[in-house]
């Protein structure tokens, strides 16, 4: 796999001397806090395995002062978790699904009592397992969900219209508890009341098969999203309030496929370039790209040669997508440090110039690096090595994706390429 080189005001030329190595390595372990939306679910593609993502989150006290049900609560007909369906805009003003996968889907989720303190100012990864009783679970709810249709709660005489959501009925023991700490003052402040309930953790139990399950998205900051007390013919909200209550997103990857194992490779192990590459958000896998001969090639160690542009092309590989397995938007080219970490490079903070777009009309995505190529060209004359590579990812942060990619990296197809232009100053 090489380069093509175009020389300013001449015919192109080619050069085959740089080779371009491409293959999987796992995700990094990211920060999943502090999110605009939050992933729940389980989907099962062959392609990548079973992937799994919990939510673990906090909610507050009706008011900021204090608050009990010692006079005039006499119990609780129920308690009620309900999780507000994304409702989020894209750069391009359209809005993001609420799922991806397989949107019939019947799906179990259970909700368990976190036992463990969080903090909002903490950072939490997404590899990180909540502390939790995984053989108690205080609520558990099947079903489709329903992205469309709204919500009619009655309770007494009291109708609410709500948006579609989704609403996870808590046990009777938890809502024995949880209603005793209120006579009891433990709701008295909100540090009583989170030192009696830490928070709750959503995880869904379900086992599907190949092609089965979905990933949906939900998010916190919502009067929707919250903990309903229904009591004498009345009711509590117990909100979530992003800037003060804790959550983040765990992920976990079951049953990975041979020929997906086959191409991570260690980043402490020399590359090897495979023809495919994975890239999956919800911790899965990134591609690593790597320019190994970038400074042996004679034509780049011209000290006049300045770098005008650098095209990265992916193609992604053929009969990898369907309406389950939809192409994201967008991705990210990041480079790298000496351990394979992410870093941003220059072209990055150029938006409109940096790329990333999925063209559709041809399944790819192109990227401009050209300052991190001419960047890494400058320092090397200063006896710096900076080439560590660069790897491609699908966004954790914002959006949430759960969207996966397969590429075409076969060098026999001459379409993942890089695109070189330079001029040499007289």
């Amino acid at each position: 796999m090489g380069a093509n080189f175009v020389r300013n005001g001449l015919t192109p030329v080619y050069d085959t001397t740089i080779e371009i190595t491409a293959y999987s390595v796992r995700m990094d372990s990211v920060a999943t806090n502090h999110l605009t939306s939050y992933a729940i679910g389980s989907i099962n593609d062959p392609e990548f395995g079973v992937s799994k993502a919990g939510l673990i989150m906090q909610v507050t006290l009706p008011t900021t002062s204090a608050f009990n049900w010692a006079n005039g609560v006499n119990s609780l007909d129920s308690l009620v978790l309900q999780l507000r369906f994304r409702t989020e805009p894209m750069f391009d003003g359209t809005y993001l699904k609420d799922y991806y996968g397989e949107k019939e889907a019947v799906h179990t989720l259970n909700v368990y009592k976190l036992t463990e303190d969080l903090n909002w100012d903490s950072l939490y990864f997404s590899r990180r397992k909540p502390a939790y009783d995984e053989n108690s679970p205080i609520g558990s709810w099947t079903g489709k969900f329903n992205f469309t249709d709204s919500i009619r709660v009655k309770f007494g005489r009291i109708t609410e219209v709500l948006p579609p959501h989704i609403r996870i009925a808590l046990d009777t023991g938890f809502k024995n508890q949880f209603f005793s700490a209120g006579k009891s003052g433990s709701f008295n402040t909100i540090s009583s009341f989170k030192t009696a309930f830490k928070g709750f953790v959503i995880v869904d139990k379900t086992n599907f098969g190949p092609n089965d399950g979905s990933v949906v998205f939900v998010k916190l900051n919502s009067d929707v999203t919250e903990l309903t007390a229904y009591h004498d013919s009345s009711y509590d909200f117990f909100p979530v309030h992003i800037n003060t209550e804790a959550a983040y997103n765990y992920y976990e990857q079951e049953n990975v496929p041979t020929n997906l194992l086959q191409n991570f490779t260690l980043h402490s192990a020399p590359g090897k370039h495979r023809d495919k590459g994975y890239v999956q958000p919800l911790g899965g896998a990134k591609l690593r790209i790597e320019f190994s001969d970038l400074f042996d090639n004679p034509t780049l160690k011209n000290p006049k040669l300045t770098i005008n542009g650098a095209e990265l092309v992916l193609p992604v590989l053929a009969g990898t997508i369907s309406d389950k397995y939809t192409l994201p938007k967008s991705m990210l080219l990041h480079g790298s440090d000496s351990l394979g970490k992410n870093v941003l490079i220059l072209d990055e903070f150029d938006p409109s110039y940096y790329g990333g777009l999925l063209n559709t009309n041809f399944n790819e995505y192109h990227f401009n690096i050209a300052r991190h190529v001419q960047f890494l060209l400058d320092e090397r004359k200063k006896g710096n090595n900076y080439n560590y590579g660069l790897n491609l990812v699908v966004s954790a942060f914002s959006p949430v994706s759960a969207q996966r990619v397969i590429f075409d990296t076969n060098k026999s197809s001459g379409k993942f390429k890089l695109k070189l232009t330079y001029t040499v100053i007289k």
